[in-house]
């Protein structure tokens, strides 16, 4: 038989009517059907009666406070975290009240989630248009058809007069932290460059920003042009 919460009262009665001797000799079992409980319940109950006068025991004083959230609402709010990492506790406290129907301080919520080794850090951005299916595809046929060898990748990145400085740090309590740093733009500087396993083959460094027409040219002339006199080497060696 399943387990269900049976109240304090019902279990009363169905005593009652068996201390009073009210029906056949096997009522135990006819009372335990129409009620819907098992006779080892019934004569756990009455146990308890014996013992501490009631048939519901006294609590465990060993025993801690009950879990506010059960496994299935627990999990739930995991998997709110896991599909949406930036929401702040208040947020999640509505989304309990709401669809938990419980009311949880943040405090309390913070806790669960600590507990279950969730912690606070930097958010890092994701693209969501990518497509996890291809992405896993092309993983795939990149390992079957292609050799390290074959790969060179390239990027673009930029420098100016402006300090690269950290975003977190230490101060005391009530006190900013703060780091001086150049806010001056300055000159602004590009930088491309071309690399695979046996190190860079082609760079770049353009005054400004690099459009598309830029990144191509580099890539003809710097990168593509290269690779080619670097085959011709290896050809007239051989």
């Amino acid at each position: 038989m399943p387990y269900r919460a049976i109240s304090q009262d019902l279990k009363e009665r169905v005593l009652f009517l068996l201390d009073n001797d009210i029906g056949p000799d096997d009522f135990e079992l006819d009372i335990a059907e129409i009620f819907g409980v098992s006779p080892r319940s019934i004569r756990r109950w009455q146990k308890n009666v014996d013992l501490y006068g009631s048939v519901i025991p006294p609590k465990n004083h060993l025993q801690g406070r009950p879990r506010i959230l059960n496994g299935n609402q627990t999990h739930d709010l995991l998997t709110l975290l896991e599909e949406a990492p930036e929401m702040y506790l208040d947020e999640i406290q509505d989304w309990v009240a709401i669809s938990q129907d419980l009311s949880i301080s943040k405090s309390t919520l913070d806790l669960i989630i600590r507990d279950a080794g969730f912690s606070y850090k930097m958010l890092s951005k994701a693209a969501a248009e990518r497509d996890e299916v291809a992405r896993e595809e092309f993983k795939v046929w990149a390992k079957e058809n292609l050799l390290a060898s074959m790969i060179v990748t390239a990027d673009e990145s930029s420098k100016d007069g402006r300090t690269i400085f950290r975003k977190r740090g230490r101060a005391p309590s009530g006190q900013r932290a703060i780091s001086e740093a150049d806010f001056v733009r300055g000159d602004r500087y590009s930088l491309l460059a071309a690399i695979s396993v046996e190190g860079y083959i082609g760079t770049r460094v353009v005054e400004g920003s690099v459009d598309g027409a830029e990144f191509f040219d580099f890539i003809v002339e710097e990168v593509v042009g290269i690779t080619q006199l670097q085959l011709f080497q290896l050809a007239s060696r051989a």
